[in-house]
Parts: C-alpha cells; sequence; structure tokens
C-alpha cells in the first residue's frame, strides 16, 4: 500500500513487543517511507523490503495482501480496520491502537514555522487534504472551492496539502503546501488546528495524532477506516444502492454517475460536519 497503509501498521507493533517482550521487531517495507515509523518507540530496526533476506528471521510475517484479499472478499460490507487484518494475519488480536508518534521539538517547530510561511488570514489552522494518490478519492474543484470558502466564512485559515502543488488551489488562490519530506509533512498536520481530509495518508496520520478532524469517504467505509479516530467526525458519501463503501469504484453501475458517492458529496455537509468539530474542540487542541 500506500503511505496511509504504512501509518496504520503503526498501530500493531505495541501488542507484539507486550505478548514477546524480548523480541527484536524489524520492519521492512520501501525505503521512501522509512521517515514514516522512524520514530516508532516499538520498532527495533528499519528494513528496506527489496532487500531482506527472510531466512534470518524467527518468524517472518508478509502483509502485502491480507487487506486487498480481505476487503475484497467482503465487499460491499465493510470488514475490520487494516490495522485488525494485519494483526490478524500475524495471529495477533490488538489491545490497543496508538501509533505512537514522537514529534521533537525541533520538528514542531518547524511544522508550525512551515503553516506560519503559508497563512493568508487570521483564525485557527485547517489543514485541507481534497487531494489523495488515488484520483478517485478527490474532491473536485466545484466541491473544493465552497469548501475552502465555506472554511473561511467560519473565522478559519484553510491550507490544501500535498506532496505536488494543487492546480485547484492555485487557480483559485488558495494556500498549499508542497511537501515530499515525510517527517516535515507529519510535523505540519501536527501543528495545524483542524484537519478536513477525504481517505488519505493525512485522513490517517491526524487520527493517529488525535488531531479535530473531519473525514470524508466515498467507495471505502468510513465506519471501518475511522474506527479508532475517535477525534474524527466522519462522512459517507451517498450511494444509490445503500452501500456504505463497496471497495469496487471502477464498476459502479450507476449509469448516470460513475462516483455518485463522491460527486454527489454537498459541500454543506462537510461544512456541517465541520460545525460539529468546532464544537466540541472550540480551540482545535488535540486529546
Amino acid at each position: 500500500g500506500g503511505l496511509g497503509d504504512i501509518l496504520m501498521h503503526r498501530m500493531i507493533f505495541e501488542d507484539i513487543k507486550r505478548l514477546i517482550p524480548d523480541a527484536e521487531i524489524h520492519f521492512a517495507c520501501p525505503k521512501y517511507y522509512h521517515d514514516a515509523v522512524s520514530d516508532h518507540p516499538f520498532i527495533d530496526e528499519l528494513l528496506d523490503s527489496n532487500k531482506v533476506d527472510r531466512q534470518e528471521y524467527i518468524a517472518c510475517f508478509n502483509t502485502t495482501t491480507a487487506c486487498g484479499r480481505t476487503e475484497m472478499k467482503l465487499a460491499p460490507f465493510a470488514g475490520p480496520h487494516r490495522s485488525d487484518i494485519w494483526a490478524s494475519h500475524c495471529g495477533l488480536i490488538l489491545t490497543n491502537h496508538e501509533m505512537h508518534f514522537v514529534i521533537s521539538s525541533e520538528e514542531k517547530t518547524n511544522g508550525k514555522n512551515i503553516i506560519e510561511s503559508h497563512r493568508d488570514r487570521n483564525g485557527p489552522i485547517v489543514i485541507v487534504s481534497s487531494v489523495s494518490a488515488m484520483q478517485n478519492k478527490n474532491l473536485t474543484e466545484a466541491q473544493t472551492v465552497k469548501l475552502i470558502n465555506g472554511l473561511r466564512d467560519r473565522g478559519l485559515c484553510p491550507i490544501g496539502i500535498h506532496n505536488n502543488p494543487i492546480w485547484e488551489y492555485v487557480k483559485n488562490d488558495f494556500p498549499v503546501i508542497s511537501l515530499n519530506k515525510i517527517r516535515e509533512w507529519i510535523s505540519v498536520i501536527d501543528q495545524s488546528d483542524y484537519v478536513v481530509s477525504v481517505d488519505s495518508a493525512a485522513f490517517h496520520c491526524s487520527g493517529g495524532l488525535k488531531k479535530p478532524m473531519v473525514g470524508i469517504f466515498s467507495f471505502t467505509n468510513s465506519e471501518s477506516y475511522g474506527k479508532y479516530y475517535h477525534t474524527a467526525e466522519l462522512i459517507q458519501g451517498p450511494c444509490p444502492y445503500g452501500n456504505k463503501g463497496c471497495y469496487n469504484w471502477i464498476t459502479c453501475p450507476y449509469q448516470n454517475n460513475p462516483k455518485p458517492c463522491l460527486i454527489d458529496i454537498d459541500p454543506e455537509i462537510i461544512l456541517s460536519s465541520v460545525d460539529n468539530m468546532l464544537k466540541k474542540y472550540p480551540k482545535g487542541d488535540s486529546i
């Protein structure tokens, strides 16, 4: 999987160490993603997944395809959270689902400075992740414009985030932070007051950091993916067939619109969830 899957993997290592305190835990993933887990207190060593010699280990579990197989088998019904699927694959039942982020004071300062360099108005900072690595999860330009303007009307300072510049933001003169360094990206989310995100790595990072947030879901199930993020307001896009995440957007039989669960999300519904979030967390404080 991508960055979001790497972040969700952070939930499983505490229980491995709890069950086998003397175990030395090595986690193998693509080297680009090492910074996403380099601070984890229960990982003893990070490995490049392209260079692992499994013969060197007493026990080795490959989690690569476990979630895909499980979710496709259960679709259109939602299954367990991905962390629980991986844990089960490794013979575990998780008792805790903490990501255990450890962010240094220098990283926090850097994240705050990046945010302030992109601020274009007063008010609490809302990091907006309307673009995912999977384009079929992206909000449309019309949805994005209404969302950003609605956030501004509420006295907030919305700033987009992605690893590349987002045309919809540039075109409409909205601030957007473009970062390729994962630790900086995490630090920016950590230093925000609120987050509004589609089903993306930003959603899972925010959940792990316990940021007040709104999560927007289409063909994946919000209740499953947001199960352990107790600071999240969850939005499930409408489905003409009553599904709550069919996991099969490519062959959606709804002829008038191949992605009604995304395209038909009214920005006012998102903003209503933002209002709920603001009532619960009026200062944007994390728990």
